[in-house]
């Protein structure tokens, strides 16, 4: 009966931490080299998406998109009549203390419309503090006008100007 007991209590030990070791994997930040480049972009001649890109003190790299993304309206509310959806997830840094990801939130640019300025709206409940030169990842979803929703000319920049800004799907 011992031997029984002692397994299950080393089973549930290493769920526990299996569990704690996903969990933290998730909030946990790394450092970033300081030498890692940044690629120079604009809005006309956007880098790559995987490229890390920024200005001002601000960087992103975007990993993955989905345009239109249907799903966000469950986390989020429906999108606005004639607007759908575009989630983008991205790595994030920052050079300056005391910045939240709700500070260095990015804006969804259009190569098709320039006029267009996509808001980030963020899936979660609460700022997440940013140390500098750590890592986090971020999804972050606009809502963007149905004529615009084309991932090829949707475009992500680290602030409202033309500089600091990826394309959003991969070539």
């Amino acid at each position: 009966m011992r031997s029984r007991s002692t397994a299950l209590l080393s089973i549930a030990a290493v769920a526990g931490l299996l569990l704690a070791g996903c969990a933290s994997t998730s909030s946990e930040t790394t450092s970033t080299a300081a030498a890692e480049d940044i690629v120079e972009s604009t809005l006309e001649a956007p880098a790559a998406a995987g490229e890390r890109v920024g200005a001002d003190g601000l960087a992103l790299e975007v990993w993955s998109s989905t345009v239109p993304d249907e799903s966000a309206a469950a986390a989020l509310e429906e999108p606005a009549e004639g607007s759908q959806w575009v989630t983008v997830n991205v790595a994030q840094w920052v050079t300056d203390e005391g910045l939240s990801d709700v500070d260095v939130a990015p804006v969804l640019r259009s190569s098709a419309d320039e006029s267009f300025t996509g808001e980030a709206v963020s899936p979660r409940s609460v700022e997440v503090p940013m140390t500098p030169e750590k890592s986090y990842t971020f999804a972050w979803s606009f809502q963007v006008p149905e004529d615009l929703v084309d991932g090829e000319s949707l475009v992500l920049c680290v602030g409202e100007g033309d500089e600091g800004c990826s394309a959003i799907s991969a070539d």
